[in-house]
Formats: C-alpha cells, structure tokens, sequence
C-alpha cells in the first residue's frame, strides 16, 4: 500500500510497491544534471574569444606567462624559466616584433587567460610553438582553443613539421600536446655554469682549430652538416648567431666538423662528434641566457660537464607533430627545437 506521501494531487505514485520507480527516477535526475553540465562547458567555450595579441596586451600577456611558469616551477622546487614579470613582458614585447613570430590571445568577457606563438625559420621546413601560457585559475579548454589556432595557422602556412618544448613536470601540457598529435622524441637537460674557455679542460684537441664562422663560405659549409645531420638548413639562425658575433666552428684538416650558433638557451649546435661538440662548448666565451639544452640520451657530454662543474637546471622534452628524422649525429637543440 502507498502512503499519502507517495501521492501528489490525487496521484498515487506508488514507489513503495515498486523500488524501481525510485530508481528510474533517479536516473533522470542523474541524467538532467549531466545535460546541464554539458551546456555550461559548452557556454564557457563559446563565450571563449581567440584573437591577435597588440601592443597593448604585452604586459597582461607577460604577467600571465610569469604567473604560469611560478606555479609550475614551485610545486615541483626547481627555478622559474621566467625569473620575474618584467621577462615575461620584455618577452611578448621581443615577439611581437618579430616579423617572423605570429601570436594570438584567448579572452573571456574582455579578460585575458592566456596566449600562444607560433615561429617560422626559413628556410627551415619546421615551425615552433611556444611559449603557450595560461592563467592558472583558467578553464574550459583555453590551452586547446589557443593549440587550434596555432595548429591551424601552421598548416595555412604549409608547415607539416611543428615542434615545441615541453616541461615534463607539467602533465596537463604534456596531455594536451598528446591529444593534438605531438610525439616525445628527446628527453632534455638545462646544463647550467659558467663558461670553461680558458679552464684546463681535458679533451681531444688535435689537428682541431675553433674559430668565429666568418663569411657565406663558412655559412655554407656549415649548412651542409647540419642537412647531413638534421635533414634540413637552419641558416637563418646560424647568420643572426654570426652577426651577433657567437658562431663558432670547428675545422680538423680543412674539414668542419662541427658548429654552433652559439651555446645558450635559444642557439644550437651540430657536430660529428661528441668530441667536436666538447671543443665547441669549451670554447664559448659565454652561455647565453640561463644555461643550454644537451639531449638526456648523451650520456657522455652530461657525465663530462658535470664533471666540468655544470649542474642540471631543469628537465624538458622535445615533441614533435608530423614528420620527424631523429639527428644523425650529436647535437645540442635550442628552446625552439
């Protein structure tokens, strides 16, 4: 028998006599609580606005990129790829100028959460992205919103090789550049110390000479290792490395074997041999920037700069989306790739 309170309006609902009732309505409540959800993500998503970064957006776009690299880098007791806010917006600002640099912003109801790069390096066949940043206290899908764009913009620019750096501590980066299609190819170190030129360092130094990379003939000579190792030319970045007065080559009986648009955070080296790489780090008068990525692979040149007083700054991981050729001899990768 039902009770007074199974009925409504005259209505005998009888839940008493048949428990699955209660459960059927149960799933309906269950049901309409999901569907509600979903709307609401679809809301956020939609009010979600992607458009180009200006002038004007540097410093909250700078602040952002501070304030996502802190939280990451103190919830795991290693130092801030980006030390303060005023590198953050020194760095959005260098960007926008660069000609070669495409970025975008993603806002919601005028605020700002986060922004992303996209790079170009002819005549290199690669694009890079990066630095992707959004604000902590950011959600509903901003990094993917932001990772479309850039995907996109890539594609209409007929790249089909894209990489970027990631932090490996951060596993939702790592999550979302899964689902967009990108592979781990290489574990990487940040070595960080001072400069060994002018130290006794042991290394194999014979018939070998290092010097600046002068002229287009030097460029050339140079371009043709990295295609033998990389596949590809990165000669825009040897040439702004040699105007700046850091490429170095090394030559052994009028052969090179090995050069490097400098040694620092954002340059890159290529070498015949780990030793070639050796005479090529030994001999940089500075490190640029905040230290210099080494593949975690080569277990030789880690073991010879710890050894060389270096120490590791962080950890990182080269991904890559689309066709990838693994470097066929030793190098060293920039931030970039």
């Amino acid at each position: 028998m039902s009770t007074k309170a199974d009925q409504c309006n005259g209505v005998d609902l009888g839940l008493n006599d048949d428990p699955r009732v209660f459960m059927q309505f149960g799933s309906i409540i269950h049901i309409e609580i999901v569907f509600i959800q979903m709307i609401a993500l679809t809301l956020i998503k939609m009010s979600l606005i992607v458009r180009p970064i200006e002038q004007d957006d540097a410093e909250v776009c700078g602040k952002i990129g501070y304030e996502a690299h802190k939280a990451i880098s103190s919830s795991h007791g290693y130092p801030c790829e980006q030390p303060s806010e005023e590198f953050g917006i020194g760095l959005i600002k260098m960007l926008l100028g660069n000609q070669n640099s495409w970025g975008v912003l993603a806002e919601r109801q005028g605020g700002i959460l986060g922004s992303i790069f996209l790079h170009r390096f002819p005549p290199s066949p690669v694009a890079v992205i990066g630095p992707l940043t959004v604000h902590p206290s950011a959600e509903g899908g901003v990094g993917r919103k932001l990772m479309d764009a850039v995907l996109t913009q890539a594609h209409k620019q007929n790249h089909d090789q894209i990489r970027l750096v990631q932090s490996p501590s951060h596993i939702r980066s790592f999550v979302l550049y899964t689902k967009c299609g990108f592979v781990l190819r290489e574990p990487l170190f940040l070595m960080q110390g001072q400069p060994l030129k002018h130290r006794n360092i042991n290394i194999d130094t014979r018939d070998a000479d290092v010097r600046l990379v002068r002229d287009d003939n030097d460029i050339s000579m140079c371009t043709r290792l990295c295609k033998s190792s990389y596949g590809f030319s990165r000669e825009m970045e040897l040439r702004q490395a040699k105007d700046q007065g850091v490429a170095t080559m090394v030559e052994r009986d009028g052969v090179i074997t090995g050069y490097a648009a400098g040694i620092g955070i954002l340059c890159y080296a290529v070498a015949k041999s780990n030793e070639d790489l050796k005479m090529l780090i030994a001999n940089a008068s500075a490190i640029l920037g905040s230290g210099f990525f080494v593949p975690a692979r080569n277990h030789e040149i880690i073991k010879w700069l710890l050894e060389s007083g270096f120490h590791i700054g962080w950890p990182a991981n080269l991904m890559t989306n689309g066709p990838y050729q693994e470097p066929l001899t030793s190098f060293l990768p920039s931030l970039a790739y």
